[in-house]
């Protein structure tokens, strides 16, 4: 998120906040639902405006959710969207550089951030370490070859295409080589091999088991 300057930077988190993530309103609450966690402690690495965070904590108050992010904006936003939301705290923070203590969350998650790493190592490495022993990692990338459910998303009149989608996920996200270069990272990592390789609804995600 720093290669743009801070007013290029809060102008894209704005548009991002008014758009993909309006967007991707069902694909959060289908992820949160999936990942099942009512009730411990759940970190999202690279939260953006807060959306997972915010449907993963609805009507569990027994769950504590932690979003972070290395953006000003991006997590102002997410105050904002979470509307006094208890079991959501956001802070400002690297992925790398996790200040929690080891053992504190059951579950991490990362959606549409692995492509902003230019080093996934000591990513996954804190995420094995804040993790409790069984806990997982769930990462998610939006496969611009796969499948589109038409429920996993909130398009306003048709609009954006599949196609269009495609395109920008082409753009921003993962192609295939990098995508298993993130495979091989984990591999490397304390991780091992204790990782799946799946689809869930648009994305290609990794499920990596501490």
């Amino acid at each position: 998120m720093a290669l743009f300057p801070e007013g290029r930077q809060s102008l894209t988190a704005y548009a991002y906040n008014m758009g993909p993530a309006v967007l991707y309103q069902p694909a959060y609450r289908f992820i949160a639902a999936d990942i099942g966690l009512e009730a411990g402690a759940w970190l999202d690495i690279g939260c953006g405006p807060g959306w997972l965070c915010i449907r993963a904590a609805a009507g569990h108050p027994e769950l504590d959710v932690v979003g972070i992010d290395t953006s000003e904006t991006m997590l102002s936003l997410a105050e904002t969207n979470k509307r006094g939301r208890l079991n959501v705290t956001l802070r400002k923070m690297d992925g790398a550089q996790i200040i929690y203590p080891a053992g504190t969350f059951d579950v991490v998650t990362a959606v549409q951030a692995a492509h902003h790493w230019t080093d996934p190592g000591p990513i996954l490495a804190e995420a094995w370490r804040v993790l409790v022993t069984g806990g997982r990692f769930y990462l998610y990338e939006a496969d611009p070859d796969g499948e589109i459910p038409a429920d996993w998303l909130q398009r306003r009149a048709g609009w954006p295409p599949d196609a269009i989608l495609r395109r920008r996920w082409r753009r921003y996200g993962m192609d295939q080589a990098r995508w298993d270069a993130l495979k091989a990272a984990v591999a490397a990592s304390p991780f091992g091999d204790s990782v799946e390789d799946e689809r869930h609804g648009f994305y290609r995600r990794l499920v990596c088991t501490r």
